[in-house]
Formats: C-alpha cells, sequence, structure tokens
C-alpha cells in the first residue's frame, strides 16, 4: 500500500528522517531547513541563484533540497566521489 508523504498527516510526531544516532520529526526538519534558508539568504544567495552543494548521502543534503528552494534559488548537488578527472 503506498501512502502519501504529507507531514501534517497524523505520523508527523514520528521520526522523518534518521541518520545514525540523529532523529527528527518533521518540525525539526523543517525547521532545520528554515535556519539553513536564513543563513543562505545572510550569504547573499537570492532568487535564481545556483548553490553547488557537496556532500555525501546524509541528513544534510536531505535539508538542502528544502532550504535552498525556499530561497528561490537550485541546488546543484555535486557527486562528493568526483574525482579530479572527472
Amino acid at each position: 500500500m503506498e501512502t502519501p508523504l504529507h507531514p501534517w498527516n497524523s505520523r508527523a510526531a514520528r521520526a522523518s528522517v534518521v541518520h545514525g544516532s540523529l532523529r527528527l520529526i518533521y518540525q525539526q526538519f523543517f525547521d532545520r531547513c528554515d535556519r539553513w534558508s536564513a543563513a543562505l539568504q545572510r550569504l547573499g544567495v537570492r532568487p535564481g541563484d545556483r548553490v553547488a552543494y557537496v556532500a555525501p548521502n546524509t541528513h544534510a543534503q536531505l535539508e538542502s533540497f528544502y532550504a535552498v528552494p525556499q530561497v528561490g534559488a537550485v541546488t546543484v548537488p555535486i557527486n562528493h566521489r568526483l574525482t579530479a578527472d572527472d
């Protein structure tokens, strides 16, 4: 059975992001994304800008996929396994 992922359903109080010992419910996850968006704006990121991001597949990478578009910018994920020759 497929259940749509929606943060405002009855599962909202359950862990939505788990990475090692880090467990975040939706509200905590979205608060982190909001703080990241605010930091990007303080750094001068504006709508239409591109934000390149090099990271492994972690909660921080997931947060970037929410935080950057909140500013109106575009996320440009870069594979952290690329070598200089790539």
